[in-house]
């Protein structure tokens, strides 16, 4: 079994059977890999579509777990996979015809740990490629810490299938009940690759729609954001201490994430008495300390008055008070 695809699906229904019909619509022998449907408790009609779908292809696997959100899913598909490789899709998205061969004949070929490669971000009426190639290392075999180093990196888990030995045995996994989880996850992952590339092929497509985990507005969602940074933020101050050089390299990721979690909150339309609350567990977690880091210099600039605890708490009332106004 060369490739794992480990697919959650929760509330999918109008887009499971595409993801999964293109998944099929590969070019290399079915058995040698295997599509892991993770049901995470889905309400609607996905599950039967899937069954439809087992009927017409043998390499299709199908588990069941209470609903737990999407990290729970991919962590539970993890234990089942058997594949050398592994490449998590979501299950609104869909991966390009006659890709998988390319993919897994560099990966073999090379004998990379982790093969990146290009993407389009998809809406109704518009397509637009994702990476800019030139600024990524293509043709060029490095290690996860020079990727880090030198690149912009990759966020998402599906931009890229990585060797399963790795992600076991240095026991790499999702934080569950969290949202951005990805940004952990692979800053985590990056730690343990010794040879990787990127490959300028545009095999995955990301579908932006209204109603996904990371489109959805309100109240709740956005105080769940929050939380998400402080865990993410929480987890990696933890685990990247400065002790070897790929942790200092990392740290300054981790200060892009600290930004990502203050700036959040600085914006959020929530209750003020709640947002000075959030603003207490992130100085507690350390996110106003950001050293070196990663942002574009508009952020740079941003960043630098964001950590000021005059400028932050000042203007968090009066962005509070505006924000009223004009609702």
């Amino acid at each position: 079994m060369k490739l794992s695809i480990i697919v959650p699906v929760y509330n999918v229904e109008p887009y499971i059977e595409r993801c999964v019909r293109s998944l099929e619509q590969q070019n290399i022998p079915k058995q040698e890999y295997e599509i892991i449907i993770v049901n995470d408790g889905t309400q609607d009609q996905s599950i039967q579509i899937i069954n439809k779908l087992r009927l017409e292809y043998p390499n299709v696997v199908l588990i069941e777990k209470e609903n737990g959100g999407l990290s729970s899913a991919r962590n539970y598909g993890l234990k089942y996979a058997q594949g050398e490789y592994i490449w998590f899709i979501d299950s609104d998205d869909y991966i390009e015809p006659n890709i998988l061969n390319s993919i897994l004949e560099k990966s073999y070929e090379l004998n990379l740990d982790l093969l990146a490669f290009n993407y389009y971000h998809i809406w109704p009426h518009r397509k637009v490629q994702g990476f800019n190639p030139q600024k990524q290392p293509e043709k060029k075999i490095i290690s996860g810490k020079t990727y880090i180093q030198k690149y912009p990196i990759g966020i998402s888990a599906w931009f890229f299938i990585a060797k399963r030995n790795i992600i076991n045995q240095h026991k790499i996994s999702f934080i569950e009940g969290i949202i951005h989880e990805d940004y952990e996850f692979t800053l985590h992952l990056f730690q343990y690759i010794n040879r990787m590339t990127f490959e300028n092929i545009n095999a995955y497509n990301y579908f932006h729609r209204d109603g996904s985990i990371t489109t959805s507005k309100g109240y709740q969602q956005t105080l769940r954001s929050i939380h998400s940074w402080q865990s993410i933020i929480a987890s990696e101050t933890k685990r990247y201490t400065n002790k070897d050089s790929y942790e200092k390299e990392a740290i300054q990721w981790v200060n892009n994430h600290k930004f990502y979690g203050i700036n959040r909150l600085f914006f959020a339309k929530i209750p003020l008495h709640i947002k000075l609350k959030e603003y207490e567990k992130l100085r507690t977690l350390g996110a106003f300390n950001i050293g070196k880091n990663h942002l574009s210099l508009e952020r740079k600039f941003r960043c630098f008055l964001l950590c000021q605890p005059w400028f932050y708490k000042t203007f968090i009332r009066c962005f509070s008070i505006f924000t009223k106004q004009i609702q």
